[in-house]
């Protein structure tokens, strides 16, 4: 999909482009002309509408009055549809966060999915395809996955620069809770385990799934845990940890009754003593 974007240089100078996003980075595609005034900026965009109109070879459904453009409707035919403005608006959001430089383009383009639709893993490579026109092959999808768990340092530190940035987020007040992500399994493994299930599935092998946010409800941290872990045991290690990667020296965490247990408090009070001790 092709847009148009103005650039300005000066008060006098704006530079008018016809771009598209591909793999979540802007790609210019032609450089239409600079404008020194209003005149000439409206006929640069006269000239980058007609330049999209002749490369993207698109029937317009609704022409202007007297354009004179007939549309046969008997003639066309159904061929689907293309989710390109979702795609489009969550790939400025990973744009704008910073989660390109990641450089996972599958890995990406499944969260993007997910948002929409929830399937396993080998059909959400289909579903890219039939939703958003984009091609994975599974081969890249085996080959991937084992690399991902690499990237939680890498994504937790950009979401959290993010959250400083726009949200002046500080630490002061975090926000912590736990939900249980089930499997359409019902063998266990090491982290896979049956456990207490809030989506009633008890039958089945599930993860914990920890998540920090901060007062806007921006994420900033996560932890998994496996499936038979009672939550109110996993406050102490990841705030622990958090505390810890942050070198934070006020904090202050709100969570449910589970985790805020008489014993918690008295343990996390305990290790921040500690930690401000040693450093």
């Amino acid at each position: 999909m092709y847009k148009i974007r103005q650039i300005k240089y000066s008060t006098n100078s704006v530079s008018v482009q016809v771009y598209k996003i591909e793999n979540r980075k802007w790609v210019i595609v032609r450089h239409v002309g600079t404008a020194r005034n209003e005149q000439e900026t409206c006929d640069l965009l006269i000239l980058a509408n007609d330049f999209i109109k002749k490369a993207s070879k698109q029937l317009q459904l609704f022409q202007e009055p007297g354009a004179g453009n007939i549309l046969y409707v008997d003639k066309t035919g159904f061929i689907g549809v293309c989710y390109t403005f979702l795609y489009d608006l969550v790939s400025k959001l990973i744009l704008a966060i910073g989660l390109d430089k990641i450089k996972s383009g599958l890995l990406l383009d499944l969260v993007i999915l997910r948002m929409m639709e929830l399937s396993f893993k080998l059909r959400s490579i289909e579903l890219l395809e039939e939703c958003f026109g984009i091609k994975h092959r599974r081969q890249s999808y085996y080959k991937s996955v084992p690399k991902w768990l690499a990237l939680k340092a890498k994504v937790e530190s950009i979401a959290l620069a993010f959250a400083r940035a726009h949200y002046a987020f500080n630490f002061e007040l975090l926000f912590y809770d736990v939900s249980t992500l089930y499997f359409e399994a019902f063998e266990e493994d090491e982290l896979r385990k049956n456990g207490f299930s809030k989506d009633n599935k008890s039958q089945q092998p599930q993860v914990l799934v920890v998540l920090m946010v901060s007062r806007e409800g921006f994420p900033i941290a996560y932890e998994v845990f496996a499936g038979n872990i009672f939550e109110g045991h996993t406050i102490i290690p990841v705030v622990k940890r958090f505390i810890r990667k942050n070198k934070i020296k006020e904090l202050t965490v709100v969570a449910d009754a589970a985790m805020i247990s008489t014993e918690n408090i008295q343990t996390l009070t305990e290790k921040w003593r500690q930690l401000h001790r040693r450093g």
